[in-house]
């Protein structure tokens, strides 16, 4: 056997053991194929290429602010907290430097839950940069199933430089990103097998570290979840 035959042929049987695995785990065979063949890099996240800042560095502190539509707001009337905390602590798993949501939530206690731009919370915070998670539109069923639950999540991800003016900071954005994500990514979920807290608290898991993985540099095996 020729040395190319050798290598096509170690070639194969790795393709081949990759499929086998992805067969039984549900997994995406060309991550795992790239994985097995070149190894699991860091990616580089949208706001990283946006910012040239690598925010897993722990250099610059970041604060996290959401906002939802009223129809989830009044279903779910913690979503927006709820929003800030699990994608601050997501950031904060990966050595990002993030602002204490229990000091950003008392902070939107203070002010009536809501803040008018980000050029108060500039001033309000110590703070290099503002992260704004802002949802459109939020489902958890298809209205023609009403037995099925299936998420689905819309809106952009906004980020601001905070800059030091001569009486006072500005914010300055730097980053838009629109969202859009669907959970689960396979089949829907039968209502019958749990409740719409349970589910909306799945959907908000699943978001939110897809939200925050926007933002940090991470690899792509960390994705599939």
């Amino acid at each position: 056997m020729t040395l190319n035959s050798r290598i096509f042929s170690q070639f194969l049987c790795s393709l081949l053991a990759t499929a086998f695995l992805c067969s039984t785990t549900g997994c995406s065979l060309f991550v795992m194929a790239g994985k097995s063949l070149f190894g699991d890099p860091v990616m580089t996240a949208p706001f990283s290429h946006a910012a040239s800042v690598d925010l897993t560095k722990g250099e610059h502190r970041v604060v996290i602010v959401a906002s939802t539509p009223q129809t989830i707001q009044s279903e779910f009337p913690s979503t927006t907290i709820e929003m800030i905390e699990q994608v601050s602590r997501n950031l904060k798993a990966n050595g990002v430097n993030v602002v204490s949501y229990n000091k950003v939530a008392n902070w939107l206690d203070d002010n009536g839950g809501y803040w008018s731009d980000v050029d108060e919370l500039a001033n309000a915070f110590e703070t290099e940069y503002i992260i704004h998670l802002d949802i459109d539109s939020m489902t958890l069923q298809e209205p023609n199933s009403p037995d099925m639950y299936e998420g689905r999540v819309s809106g952009t991800i906004y980020g601001y430089e905070v800059r030091q003016g001569r009486k006072e900071k500005t914010a300055h954005r730097i980053f838009n990103q629109n969202f859009t994500r669907k959970y689960p990514d396979g089949y829907p979920q039968l209502a019958d097998r749990l409740s719409r807290e349970e589910f909306h608290s799945e959907l908000m898991e699943h978001i939110c570290r897809a939200m925050a993985q926007q933002l940090y540099n991470h690899r792509p095996s960390d994705e599939f979840y």
